[in-house]
């Protein structure tokens, strides 16, 4: 191998780093773009359809105001905390089930049917026994993102070389210290997979708990703007759902790509 090819590696990296962001810019700009012309060309009313450039100017003097702070702030914390709490529930359930067979057999179809039923009929449930607060987001929040943890784990967790499973009988390594060893630190690669997954579906999660009843968040922000018929504020709230649930992902997905070159895929 040639030095050449070796000091080109770091460009490479970085090139298939930053080309995504490029792609995903450039698109994003398309898309405004392609929103101002058929506001012009098409004369759509504002009530209709608002430009860009008056969503924007809503949403800076609302941010200004200090309008939209509680909302992301709600929203935000919903999530992180519905997330963390599902994600230490998928953790443990994958190593039970991974180590007890016969707890997957019994527990596996309750989760299956929690999952398969539509999120916006469990809701109201799940609001009526924890109230209007934020207790009763995170719990769905939890419920949805759970599921991708756990998945991923146990597939994980069932692909651990025969000889590691040997090794640790050898040694004699209880179950509560080879989790922590073995199990957890093998599978931080899909751990991290799964979380990918449940944020997306946890920022759909939280929105849906706010719609249907909720104090504060970006989904009670987008609730109240469709019934006063403020279009430009249900636009400013869908923007900043989409973008706070892209942020999340691309931070998982840094995170994975990093477990995965440290633990292997």
């Amino acid at each position: 191998m040639t030095s050449a090819s070796v000091s080109a590696r770091p460009e490479e990296g970085a090139a298939r780093t930053v080309r995504p962001l490029v792609v995903g810019a450039l698109s994003l700009v398309g898309g405004v773009v392609l929103w101002w012309l058929v506001t012009v060309l098409f004369d759509v009313p504002a009530y209709k359809l608002p430009s860009p450039g008056a969503v924007a100017a809503h949403g800076w003097t609302l941010w200004q105001n200090g309008a939209l702070t509680v909302h992301i702030e709600q929203t935000l914390a919903e999530v992180v905390q519905g997330v963390l709490i599902g994600s230490v529930a998928g953790v443990v359930l994958a190593v039970v089930f991974a180590r007890v067979p016969w707890a997957e057999r019994v527990l596996m179809p309750v989760i299956v049917v929690a999952q398969v039923t539509p999120k916006i009929s469990i809701a109201p449930l799940i609001v009526l026994w924890l109230g209007l607060g934020i207790g009763s987001k995170i719990a769905l929040v939890a419920l949805v993102s759970f599921y991708p943890v756990l998945i991923n784990m146990i597939t994980r967790l069932r692909s651990v070389p025969t000889g590691v499973d040997d090794l640790a009988r050898l040694l004699k390594i209880g179950p509560v210290a080879r989790a922590i060893k073995i199990d957890l630190p093998y599978s931080l690669p899909a751990i991290a997979v799964g979380l990918r997954l449940g944020v997306l579906q946890a920022v759909t999660a939280a929105v849906i708990g706010e719609f249907i009843g909720a104090e504060a968040g970006l989904g009670y922000l987008e609730k109240q703007a469709q019934d006063n018929d403020d279009i430009r504020l249900v636009m400013i709230s869908l923007g900043l759902l989409c973008l706070l649930a892209w942020a999340l992902y691309a931070l998982v997905g840094l995170v994975e790509r990093k477990l995965t070159a440290r633990f292997g895929g």
